[in-house]
């Protein structure tokens, strides 16, 4: 592809490749209707609400079903409801008291369910609710072995669901799982049988409160290097994935047929001599969570030093820089970095066709 649009773009910037991203979600889509299964892609990978109506867009011309969206926050729900989208799961419990209130008053215009797993945050919930005459639906999140969020799965499932039957204005629809912790499993094998293991405590838990009155059959779950396992499993509806969009270097070591759709470019601004270059993507600019960038088109130079503004660059031998020369990084955790960004610059057939705006960036509240 021709490289000439990179001096259109002041620097740092963050690029997306508007044909990779469309092979991402193109294939994510295929596997979905495949297995039959619902995707709700979360947002919280691109929090821009154009990037999920062009989901929306390539979902129909593709004819799968595409129902709803994930954020992470409120303030992300509140963003994505302002721009259109009427089904979002918050994929986390909402537990701040100002937050509950907006999440109740967001619900007076909007389709906005929430997480939950503990009896104080519903009877929080169910209290606002009431007062305000709003019907809240509810999803119950299982710890299915990460050990951040969730109820235990079975009698304390049980118990729990109980609890929100009890209760007023808020209704349960269905069980979340999230096996985050298995994204560390390199071995495909290993993390195919750990995901089927992490599925099975939802669909035991479902079928515990199935046999004691309730009527659950929507159960969400799923992350890029877990989909394709988790979807398999008999009882799983939806897939609440978000990085495959992008993906990124971390994840691309065991999702590949996700290509690396975003990059940031960066600017050679200085030669230092024996192989050492300066580039202006420093830690405002890409973030090293998940491990240090590497560079596109140059995978043997190293990022040595990050510091704020800058990264110091030592060059593979046959590597070399010149002065202005612009480069392209892979992130390795595209969410946080995302997060750093008011826009995305977007290419396609090697133009620049726009830039689109980051809406929910900084939303964390």
């Amino acid at each position: 592809m021709d490289d000439s649009w990179k001096e259109e773009v002041s620097t740092p910037a963050l690029v997306i490749d508007y044909n990779l991203m469309q092979k991402n979600i193109e294939t994510m889509l295929n596997f979905t209707k495949e297995n039959k299964v619902n995707l709700r892609p979360h947002t919280k990978t691109h929090k821009c609400p154009i990037v999920a109506k062009k989901h929306l867009e390539i979902a129909k011309q593709l004819n799968v079903e595409n129902k709803g969206i994930c954020v992470a926050r409120i303030g992300e729900a509140e963003i994505f409801a302002q721009n259109g989208f009427d089904d979002i799961l918050i994929a986390n419990e909402v537990v701040e008291s100002n937050q509950i209130k907006r999440l109740i008053e967001l619900n007076k215009k909007s389709s906005v369910k929430v997480c939950v797993d503990s009896e104080k945050n519903i009877f929080d919930l169910n209290g606002v609710a009431s007062k305000e005459n709003v019907k809240l639906e509810v999803v119950m999140e299982v710890d299915v072995g990460l050990g951040r969020n969730g109820v235990q799965p079975g009698k304390p499932g049980l118990n729990l669901a109980n609890f929100i039957k009890k209760q007023s204005n808020i209704t349960l629809i269905g069980l979340q799982g999230y096996e985050g912790h298995l994204t560390a499993v390199a071995d495909p094998e290993l993390r195919k049988k750990k995901a089927e293991e992490c599925m099975n405590k939802i669909i035991t838990t479902r079928d515990l409160l199935n046999n004691n009155g309730f009527n659950i059959n929507y159960l969400t779950a799923g992350n890029t290097v877990t989909y394709k396992y988790s979807a398999k499993v008999d009882g799983i509806t939806e897939l609440q994935t978000g990085t495959y969009i992008f993906n990124d270097e971390h994840y691309y070591r065991v999702s590949p047929e996700f290509e690396i759709a975003v990059t940031v470019l960066g600017t050679i601004t200085n030669i230092r001599g024996n192989r050492v270059y300066t580039v202006d993507v420093g830690l405002k600019a890409v973030t090293n969570d998940n491990g240090i960038p590497t560079f596109k088109n140059y995978p043997k130079s190293k990022i040595r030093v990050m510091t704020e503004e800058h990264s110091i660059i030592r060059a593979a031998p046959k590597d070399e820089f010149e002065l202005g020369q612009k480069i392209e990084l892979y992130p390795t955790h595209i969410c946080t970095t995302t997060n750093l960004y008011d826009f995305f610059t977007v290419v396609k057939d090697g133009e620049v066709i726009g830039k689109w705006d980051i809406l929910a960036r900084g939303k964390n509240y």
